[in-house]
């Protein structure tokens, strides 16, 4: 039972503690609040002229201390906007005299000057003091606290009559922090460097906190603690910090009884409700295991099944919603797997059929070239250059066609191609169109796929010039997208298209020269790059058309043409 109250007594010290903490910064928080104000009226030298002017146009001109008067309290009164807990503002001047703002109290001027606290502001001139209610108490006050600040401020004498500004608050100010911010049981204290009590939970304690000036004695002669004391027969907790801000002495007394007691309340009512919930748990533990059970017994056998081969196996989910979750979980797994295997199987029948393909097919290209180094040679011995350009384009075309060196190629070498592609529909389709390139120096080495461009330009030539009233333009640039892409457009002025017949022109491209067409280069972009890869076609009817590609870029094919 002893370490238990240790334990007790060592967590309400770090709660006293936090109270505390946070109390003494509430109430610093406002207490500066006032310093502030009173400082910055300090340094107003237009308040304090108009002051003056009250005091020394008094019995020369009382028309012009009347409208200084007014112009004095409106000053103040937009200082101290944000609280009305402002009493009263004495202005003492130096060969005698006040001015009272708000109100006068009836307070005897040469007891004022006569007081400790007056001849402590002049000695620090210009810096505010704040003094508590065993000082200052006011003539009809008694029981009552009042906070005074008090500042002589530093103007020249010339222009400055004012030699002390006296501010009274309402005490409840800082009193009303303290009972908001604290619900704990016992009272606090709020003590100033000199022992005047500047406020307090409590009224009683205002005047009469001398009488615990023994339960006090403790706390008033070191910086921050706490400890147990006796006093008329009780213990009161007592714990205590001095602010660092305002020097102030904050202190909390609680009845030591009544602070074990709650706690001990707390505990046993924690231990029943601790007890209660862990019968509770216990039950419910073994119904919810028991609920899982059944439904993931279930599960391994599925599992086991298809662990041996047997991907048709289904389960019934039931169960508590993860369970459920769990079994619709394998029944769309196994259901993916049966559609994976069947996905395979279709890909490497076409694989088989494509090796077929290209066996079959592995005479005809070498015959076609051969044939068309014949015609070339003839063309030469015949001096027709036009034959021999048109067939060495076309060898060109008909060899990258037939995939020699795999089924890519450089930015350079697709260009290249293109040329070749340009030559053979000038003398086609006559000289009507003009090419012009934009390409990065870097790019030339980057990889791309074979006569991936050609059908591009193809659908510029054949279907966006035809008719066309104009010379046909095609500018293709090529350049870094970022540092990971390349960017291609191929951009024309034919006659352009609308949305609706934009499948038509994609079905009549698939008759171009290497059967692959508009419509599958974003077949072959897909199934090559993924998602990495894009195409993007646009048009504008009668303007033309603007084709782009985003590939990815491979860093290490890069390099000048």
């Amino acid at each position: 039972m002893r370490s238990f109250n240790d334990v007790l007594f060592d967590n309400v010290t770090t709660r006293a503690m936090q109270t505390l903490e946070q109390v003494s910064y509430t109430v610093d928080t406002e207490a500066s609040r006032m310093v502030h104000t009173v400082a910055t009226i300090a340094n107003d030298d237009k308040l304090f002229a108009t002051a003056t002017t009250i005091h020394t146009q008094a019995d020369r001109n009382q028309q012009a201390s009347h409208e200084a008067t007014l112009d004095l309290d409106h000053q103040l009164s937009n200082y101290f906007h944000y609280t009305s807990d402002v009493i009263a503002a004495l202005f003492f001047y130096r060969d005698g005299g006040t001015y009272a703002y708000k109100q006068s109290l009836g307070l005897h001027e040469v007891a004022l000057r006569q007081a400790s606290w007056y001849g402590q502001s002049l000695r620090q001139v210009n810096k505010v003091q704040i003094f508590g209610a065993e000082d200052n108490l006011l003539p009809g006050t008694s029981g009552h606290m009042e906070i005074t600040v008090s500042i002589s401020p530093k103007f020249p004498d010339a222009f400055n009559n004012v030699e002390n500004v006296y501010f009274i608050f309402r005490g409840s100010v800082l009193q009303q922090l303290l009972r908001t911010q604290v619900s704990e049981a016992g009272y606090f204290l709020v003590i100033s460097p000199s022992g005047s009590v500047i406020t307090s939970s409590s009224d009683e304690l205002i005047a009469n906190h001398t009488s615990r000036q023994t339960l006090l004695a403790q706390a008033m002669s070191e910086q921050t603690g706490n400890y147990v004391q006796s006093e008329g027969g009780k213990r009161s907790f007592v714990s205590y910090l001095t602010s660092t801000q305002t020097g102030w002495k904050y202190v909390h007394v609680m009845p030591y009884d009544q602070m074990l007691a709650s706690v001990k309340h707390v505990y046993n009512r924690t231990m029943l409700l601790s007890t209660v919930a862990l019968i509770v748990f216990l039950l419910a533990s073994w119904f919810w295991v028991r609920s899982m059970a059944k439904p993931i017994l279930t599960l391994v056998r599925q599992m086991n099944r298809v662990k041996m081969g047997n991907f048709q196996a289904q389960l019934e989910a039931s169960g508590p919603t993860e369970i459920y979750v769990l079994g619709h979980s394998f029944n769309e797994m196994t259901l993916r797997i049966q559609e994976l295997m069947k996905e395979r199987k279709l890909k490497e029948e076409a694989r088989l059929h494509a090796e077929m393909a290209a066996l079959q097919s592995q005479i005809g290209p070498h015959f076609l070239v051969n044939t068309l180094n014949a015609i070339k040679i003839m063309a030469l011995m015949a001096k027709a250059p036009h034959i021999q350009n048109m067939t060495e384009s076309l060898m060109h075309l008909v060899a990258s066609a037939f995939n020699r060196g795999g089924n890519l190629t450089t930015v350079h070498e697709e260009l290249a191609l293109l040329d070749d592609y340009f030559t053979i529909m000038r003398i086609r389709y006559g000289d009507r169109f003009d090419v012009y390139r934009n390409v990065d120096d870097d790019v030339g080495k980057a990889q791309i796929l074979k006569l991936l461009l050609q059908p591009l330009v193809e659908n510029s030539i054949v279907h966006g010039f035809h008719g066309l009233d104009r010379r046909g333009v095609i500018h293709i640039g090529v350049h870094k997208h970022g540092d990971r892409h390349l960017r291609i457009t191929i951009r024309d002025n034919g006659n352009g298209f609308v949305q609706e017949k934009e499948r038509t022109v994609h079905k009549l491209a698939r008759d171009s020269f290497n059967g692959i067409g508009l419509r599958n280069v974003q077949s072959r972009i897909e199934l090559h790059y993924g998602h990495e890869g894009k195409f993007m076609m646009s048009s504008v009817p009668g303007e033309g058309t603007n084709m782009e590609l985003f590939l990815p870029l491979n860093e290490g094919s890069l390099g000048s043409n």
